[in-house]
């Protein structure tokens, strides 16, 4: 008799009135293997299809995987060639320079630091589900101690913290994490959310996104100029 009411003809449903947990338990018995680090964007992506659909794919998605890899799974099948190749060249140096994915991709590319339990955000690649379209996001504090850097910085760096959207609209009574900052001596009162986003980012303009970067986390010469 199958257990809370879930079969390998069950429909895929998320948030209804099968649990997650229900699921990945069902998972487990019927593979008898541990589930993998990507296992809940794996099913996100067989929504609307049954678990024997699902399951035919278990055994290579659970295998584990570079992230180029994982980029040529059907699921990533919309990212077109370019963004394919930023993304793998943008992850490149990262991991050179201590931070890693953690191996699972729920959406976005939520990058840590590498090798510690607390691993604060400090750059992901959120990827379009319709389009394939990528926007690469830096988490950035104190950004009005580096306005002459960004005053120097190119225009496709600069017009990331100069715009006319994404102004607090103070939602909250006491909001710590807004962004106050001066550019060319305009004052800037943004939400935390508006800032340093990069949408369509290029392997072209790669250099400058890692120079902004470590100009608020320095890192090693060497290794910005490969």
């Amino acid at each position: 008799m199958a257990k809370h009411g879930i079969t390998e003809d069950t429909i895929i449903t998320i948030g209804k009135s099968i649990s997650l947990s229900a699921y990945f338990a069902f998972i487990e018995e019927t593979t008898g293997k541990k589930l993998f680090p990507d296992i809940q964007a794996w099913l996100n992506y067989y929504e609307g299809k049954t678990l024997k659909e699902a399951l035919a794919t278990f055994d290579d998605s659970a295998r584990t995987k570079t992230l180029e890899e994982k980029l040529k799974e059907e699921r990533f099948g919309h990212i077109s060639q370019p963004n394919n190749a930023f993304i793998l060249a943008f992850n490149k140096i990262f991991e050179e320079l201590g931070y890693d994915y953690g191996g699972s991709i729920l959406g976005d590319i939520v990058y840590g630091k590498t090798g510690v339990k607390s691993r604060p955000c400090p750059a992901r690649i959120g990827i379009s589900d319709d389009t394939g379209e990528i926007k690469l996001r830096f988490y950035l504090k104190n950004i009005d101690k580096h306005s002459r850097f960004i005053e120097n910085a190119p225009t496709h760096i600069k017009d990331a913290f100069v715009f006319d959207w994404g102004n607090c609209s103070k939602c909250m009574a006491t909001c710590k994490s807004m962004k106050i900052y001066a550019i060319d001596g305009q004052q800037f009162d943004k939400c935390c959310h508006s800032t340093a986003y990069f949408s369509n980012p290029t392997i072209e303009k790669l250099p400058d996104y890692i120079a902004l970067f470590a100009e608020f986390n320095p890192i090693k010469k060497r290794i910005m100029l490969r």
